[in-house]
């Protein structure tokens, strides 16, 4: 049998090489897409540590980015469909979407709480975006509904009033850029869905604009945050990694 191990030692050989040109065939695949996204990565595009009176995050500007958004936002994290920069992220429908790869939790557990801030500008009246806290990959699960004047809140695409505080529509976004500030916490099951048409560092943290307390929600499992974006331009995103609430 001694003269089967120089043949199996072949074969192991081989079998070595061949997984480590497939890992090396991977990491140079998603160092190109890094690379990629480094380049398009200017003062106007890429993330960025942010901390003030709202906690502390992760920024993404989007309105200085070019080249294939596919690509560039692959490398910043993000999984996209129907999507192009013209100033931001562009979308032209509720196919239009972005979602992240990872969990964008800023508290775990059974009581987990997902917070965010849009800078947007809407292109015409119908124009809306779905921000989705505490989503799937699919986008399912709980989030705001925003139009150029008001904002509603969301189980999935279905979208419903806020009842517990409704808020005063807000002066039209068509053409004008707005930013609003968005927290979902899951509590006892539900999710408590509120927010405030202001930046995040600006709100009164004890004080929504716009609140639903105990919403039922169909599927709410995930710990994404994602966007559909319909005849808008996102200009930045920025994710929370502490709760933006102090109650």
């Amino acid at each position: 049998m001694k003269f089967l191990k120089p043949i199996v030692l072949f074969l192991v050989l081989l079998a070595l090489g061949n997984c480590a040109e497939l890992f090396s065939s991977k990491e140079k695949d998603s160092n190109e897409d890094l690379i990629l996204a480094a380049l398009f990565a200017g003062p106007g595009c890429g993330p960025t540590a942010v901390s003030g009176a709202a906690g502390n995050g992760t920024k993404y500007n989007f309105a200085g980015c070019n080249g294939d958004a596919n690509v560039v936002l692959s490398g910043f994290g993000f999984t996209v469909s129907g999507v192009s920069f013209n100033g931001g992220i562009q979308g032209t429908s509720n196919s239009s979407t972005i979602v992240t790869n990872a969990s964008s939790l800023s508290e775990t557990g059974n009581e987990s709480k997902a917070g965010m801030e849009i800078v947007y500008v809407m292109s015409q009246s119908g124009s809306s975006i779905d921000a989705m806290l505490q989503t799937t990959s699919s986008l399912a699960g709980p989030g705001v509904r925003l139009s150029p004047t008001s904002a509603q809140w969301l189980n999935a695409s279905v979208a419903n009033a806020f009842g517990d505080k409704t808020g005063s529509p807000w002066a039209s976004s068509v053409s004008v850029e707005k930013t609003v500030c968005l927290e979902v916490h899951k509590e006892s099951g539900d999710a408590h869905i509120f927010g405030w048409s202001l930046p995040c560092n600006q709100v009164d943290r004890n004080n929504y604009e716009f609140e639903e307390k105990d919403a039922t929600i169909t599927h709410f499992s995930g710990d994404r945050i994602g966007l559909r974006i319909s005849n808008a331009v996102v200009k930045s995103v920025t994710i929370y990694s502490s709760p933006i609430s102090v109650q």
